[in-house]
């Protein structure tokens, strides 16, 4: 909470920031609107589909933290990372603490007015198993933590993190189903889409609350969807304890 109001208030300095992402993100938005209009004209239930879909996917991508990947990176390349060894405190509790903080303040004060400004069309339409997609999207945003995360520990590969955090950027972007429902894939990139993690984050949460999934498929992806997490959190500890290894401080 105490990061919470920091980032809050933060944010409420630069109130022309806050508005220009908002303008931008509604911009994107709209765009997006009109394409998917223009391609099915002629299909008023698929448009309707894609309509809210478009929108949904892009609130949700507010929630995913992925300024993380520069946090740790900038940790490590400063030489703050080093510190944290004489420090009483869990190095990823505190990194995700404060990116936590910055991606509720974001969803506040952007996300929330997205919601209100495009709720005539999220209205048109039914939905399913709510309560599953809100827990399928705080298990995606979990997985994004730790995708990211992961990422950030490539500065000591790379001297910065921002090529790498490009190349995920895209690739979920691409395999993710957060423009094009992984439906609508071609065979063979669809299946190298279903068998990545990447579509937890958008296509598996849109899928189960604007389809009708049964219970069997939603089970089924949770528990795979948990394997993933479990196996990138088990990568960020395993670099994260090889990194300490490799570093000292000097007094």
């Amino acid at each position: 909470m105490h990061y919470f109001a920091i980032s809050l208030k933060s944010s409420l300095l630069y109130r022309k920031g806050v508005f220009i992402s908002f303008l931008g993100a509604f911009v994107f938005i709209a765009v997006n609107l009109a394409l998917w209009r223009a391609l099915l004209w002629d299909d008023p239930a698929a448009h309707d589909y894609m309509t809210r879909y478009t929108i949904i996917a892009n609130v949700m991508a507010m929630l995913y933290p992925r300024k993380i990947a520069e946090s740790i990176g900038t940790k490590i390349a400063t030489g703050e990372f080093a510190e944290t060894i004489a420090k009483p405190v869990n190095f990823f509790a505190m990194a995700w603490e404060v990116e936590l903080a910055g991606v509720c303040s974001r969803f506040v004060l952007r996300g929330v007015p997205l919601v209100l400004v495009f709720l005539p069309f999220l209205l048109s339409g039914a939905y399913f198993n709510v309560p599953f997609f809100l827990l399928s999207v705080f298990m995606a945003c979990v997985l994004s933590m730790l995708l990211y995360s992961l990422i950030g520990f490539g500065v000591f590969i790379v001297a910065d993190v921002w090529p790498l955090r490009r190349i995920l950027d895209d690739t979920i972007r691409l395999l993710a189903g957060s423009f094009v429902p992984l439906a609508l894939f071609p065979q063979p990139i669809g299946s190298v889409a279903y068998a990545l993690p990447f579509r937890f984050l958008y296509s598996f949460p849109l899928e189960t609350l604007l389809g009708t999934a049964d219970r069997a498929s939603i089970a089924s992806g949770y528990v795979t969807m948990c394997l993933w997490i479990a196996l990138f959190a088990a990568a960020n500890i395993l670099i994260c304890r090889l990194a300490f290894k490799r570093t000292a401080l000097q007094w």
